[in-house]
């Protein structure tokens, strides 16, 4: 199924209003459509509206820091840190879909 939406943990909002976070990384494929306007959510609440740029699958251990930095962390050891936060275990073998996207729109 197409994303509509990008869900977000509310903490990462301001990193991805001021630019510093421009990418997300999800565990498993997933499909964005390059090009597609997508709504930015926080607690299913949009804050935001978001272009995609690129979208890559790679396996975690694939990782970089400049993945890490673009997706708004110091390194990929904080940026792995956050996957397993958020969605329990991630092994280096387990594919990720990092999504590119540039914001478009920031809602009051």
């Amino acid at each position: 199924m197409e994303q509509k939406r990008i869900n977000f943990d509310p903490e990462y909002a301001d990193a991805i209003i001021s630019g510093q976070k421009v990418t997300t990384v999800r565990k498993g494929i997933k499909r964005y459509p390059v090009g597609r306007i997508v709504d930015l959510t926080a607690n299913s609440r949009p804050f935001a509206r978001a272009r995609i740029d690129r979208v890559v699958v790679k396996r975690v251990r694939e990782l970089t820091d400049h993945d890490a930095k673009l997706d708004g962390f110091e390194n990929r050891d904080r940026l792995i840190e956050a996957l397993e936060r958020i969605y329990g275990g991630v092994g280096d073998e387990e594919f990720v879909t990092v999504v590119h996207f540039t914001v478009v729109d920031v809602m009051e």
